[in-house]
């Protein structure tokens, strides 16, 4: 006899001895709790699923789930076999718990009910899933805004988010998501992290997530008496239809220290910003990242916002398309480039004689090392404390009403011999809508441009 048939049979007779099945358990869950499979895992096909989209599969999951956090004879990580698991109640992983699927399909774009994936499907107004205790997981799976069948309530019907980790007056630490897409949640926020009444969330980890087409992206939450800090993000991507922000930061409780490496966050054009920080206590750590927006430059708006009241906040990698409105002196750690963009610490090789804008002579109307064409301008050099850097002045600059634009050039660049690369830009303040820009002009006679300044009020 073979081993398998041996195993097999062993299982048989250990049922037989064992008597008859707990009251709402399966023969196969019963049988199960018999064999080492089952001190490893508890599956979730156990409990009565359906996995066809239709039927709702909230009871089935909930009850795995609920198992799996007994400390029963099975273990505590569920195994959700492949299928479309439609649930109409917010399932909730307790801590110690993890779920676990068959990744969700061939497709990185959207979800393509193949391959053997395994989907949530939420037909609901609330988060479709909620962690709530320490060192719970999600893995291998999709999280989805149920729209099936297309025209009736599920398609209507718009859910407050994807996945919400949930610290409300307790602490949730060390939780992880690794290898999950968050599908199609126009209606709220695909993931939050909240923590409030006291709540702690820290040490958690979010690896391999993609998130496409929600209202909103990333929330990251603390209110007055609780903390959200400490949580890392690696390979995080946010892009598609993004209405609101990719990623948010907020107080007033400490939410600081949050790392994100290696993440793209990339939709065409977002409401609010693709990444905004706000608080005294609230900053983000942006770690080789790529922030892309193709349609910002249209609506001249900044890719990034940092609230003046947050400070100590870092950001490296790339950022295309338009800018960042921030206060440099509470952010040294920003510096963001990209081919149209150049970072607002001093540059270290800057070809620009004179960038600092010392030595202007009111006087003679003349700046060392600059052009200043026209007289339709007028310079004042601002005091000492309204300077950003050391021995770098700020210049004020009137636009007089007539003789056309104002350009204030370089009197000489140096030529390079060949093909190279290079960065520019101004740092700015105005309150005028698309008043300031930097450009570069070829010795062709073509001309690249910086987007123009939103007219704020403030540096960017």
């Amino acid at each position: 006899m073979s081993r398998a048939l041996v195993l097999l049979a062993l299982g048989v007779a250990a049922h037989e001895l064992h008597g008859s099945p707990k009251d709402g358990e399966s023969a196969a869950l019963e049988a199960r709790r018999t064999t080492e499979t089952c001190k490893a895992f508890t599956y979730a096909s156990d409990f009565g699923l359906a996995g066809d989209g239709k039927v709702d599969d909230y009871p089935a999951l909930q009850a795995a789930i609920d198992s799996a956090a007994s400390n029963d004879d099975c273990g505590g990580t569920v195994i959700l076999p492949k299928g479309n698991f439609l649930t109409k109640t917010s399932l909730t992983i307790p801590g110690g718990v993890t779920v676990r699927g068959q990744g969700y399909g061939s497709s990185p774009l959207a979800i393509s009910f193949d391959s053997g994936g395994s989907v949530i499907g939420y037909c609901g107004t609330q988060y479709a899933v909620v962690i709530t205790g320490h060192s719970a997981s999600l893995e291998n799976v999709a999280v989805y805004d149920w729209r099936y069948p297309v025209g009736e309530y599920c398609d209507s019907v718009k859910a407050a988010g994807g996945v919400l980790i949930d610290a409300d007056a307790h602490g949730v630490e060390s939780t992880s998501m690794d290898n999950v897409l968050i599908y199609w949640f126009m209606g709220g926020t695909a993931l939050t992290l909240r923590a409030q009444n006291g709540g702690i969330i820290a040490f958690s980890r979010f690896v391999d997530v993609k998130i496409r087409h929600a209202q909103s992206g990333i929330l990251l939450s603390a209110d007055e008496d609780s903390v959200c800090n400490s949580n890392a993000f690696v390979g995080f991507t946010v892009w598609g239809g993004i209405d609101e922000y990719g990623l948010k930061a907020e107080g007033p409780g400490p939410c600081n220290m949050n790392t994100f490496y290696a993440c793209e966050i990339e939709p065409s054009a977002t409401e609010l910003a693709h990444v905004y920080v706000t608080g005294s206590k609230t900053n983000v750590r942006l770690l080789d990242v790529r922030l892309e927006g193709t349609a910002m430059s249209e609506l001249d708006k900044p890719l990034v916002i940092i609230d003046d009241s947050s400070y100590g906040n870092v950001m490296t990698g790339s950022i295309g398309h338009t800018n960042i409105k921030y206060d440099a002196n509470r952010n040294p750690g920003v510096d963001l480039i990209s081919a149209k963009t150049v970072p607002t610490d001093p540059a270290p090789l800057n070809v620009l004689w004179n960038a600092a804008f010392n030595s202007y002579d009111a006087e003679a109307r003349s700046l060392a090392g600059w052009k200043t064409p026209g007289t339709n301008w007028n310079i004042e050099v601002l005091p000492d404390d309204e300077a950003l850097y050391a021995d770098h002045q700020v210049l004020r600059i009137d636009k007089l009403s007539y003789g056309g634009a104002f350009k204030f050039e370089p009197d000489q660049l140096p030529r390079s011999p060949a093909h190279s690369f290079v960065t520019f830009g101004i740092y700015a303040r105005s309150s005028v809508p698309s008043s300031i820009s930097a450009a570069m002009r070829y010795e062709s006679g073509s001309i690249i441009s910086s987007s123009s300044h939103s007219g704020s009020g403030d540096w960017e």
